[in-house]
């Protein structure tokens, strides 16, 4: 008989002050009317995982092509990732968010605690953060479209979506609020049979960008915005992350 695998957790939350975020990796290409898909969790920077974040504070869900919404149980994976299974009953494009909620202080040593200014009322600043990672998933062969959307405070909006082949032009816009953020620096990183690189593009005055599709491989997307607001005693900044993951195919 063979032994259940055991699985060492890593947790390196409190690297999110350095830059470290959640996103969401498709296993496969695509989904089958009628089956199911996984989807992995993956935490790191610009899709290079370290570790893992604490489920604590983490939650998922999936838009259906008609609307529906399912929250979506994050169960244990594997040493770098979480694990989201659901069904596909019908074709078209499933909208996967996960999201990681938070907050931590800066102390008048440069140090990072967890907590907020309840716990720690003398701190320099206190930040509450929500992350959130998107994967739109293909369900059927080739299908074309506009997914459904969530209205995430910070939202990475594809103009299309479709199955990306090397030489496509990919249209993203990102929006704060609902309303286009102009002049963001988006982290962009690529991982493929080339090897891993990481780049910048810089949103226009309409928060879009043209990516080109130059090599096949696993990409990330990722702004990143902080809004000087909070909560009296409690916080005083407002830090969020968006990521979104997509496979460009030869």
């Amino acid at each position: 008989m063979v032994g259940k695998r055991s699985i060492i957790f890593c947790d390196t939350t409190d690297l999110m002050v350095y830059g470290h975020e959640l996103w969401l990796e498709m296993v496969g290409s695509h989904g089958h009317a009628g089956g199911s898909v996984e989807v992995y969790v993956k935490w790191g920077h610009n899709m290079r995982a370290d570790g893992l974040a604490r489920k604590e504070g983490m939650a998922a869900l999936v838009v259906a092509p008609g609307g529906e919404k399912e929250e979506l149980v994050i169960a244990d994976g594997g040493p770098d990732y979480y694990l989201l299974r659901f069904p596909t009953p019908a074709e078209g494009f499933y909208h996967v968010i996960a999201q990681n909620t938070g907050s931590y202080v800066l102390d008048k040593k440069g140090r990072y605690h967890q907590g907020t200014r309840r716990e720690h009322p003398d701190v320099v600043q206190s930040v509450l953060y929500n992350q959130y990672a998107q994967a739109f998933v293909p369900v059927g062969h080739d299908p074309e479209g506009v997914p459904q959307r969530v209205g995430m405070p910070l939202e990475i909006i594809p103009a299309v979506w479709k199955q990306w082949r090397v030489g496509d032009e990919i249209g993203l816009q990102v929006q704060f609020r609902g309303e286009p953020l102009d002049g963001v620096a988006l982290d962009v990183a690529c991982n493929g049979p080339g090897g891993y690189r990481q780049w910048q593009e810089m949103t226009d005055v309409n928060g879009c960008i043209i990516l080109q599709a130059r090599e096949p491989g696993r990409y990330l997307v990722v702004a990143r915005y902080r809004v000087p607001e909070g909560e009296e005693g409690v916080c005083d900044v407002l830090s969020l992350t968006t990521t979104l993951c997509f496979i460009v195919m030869r």
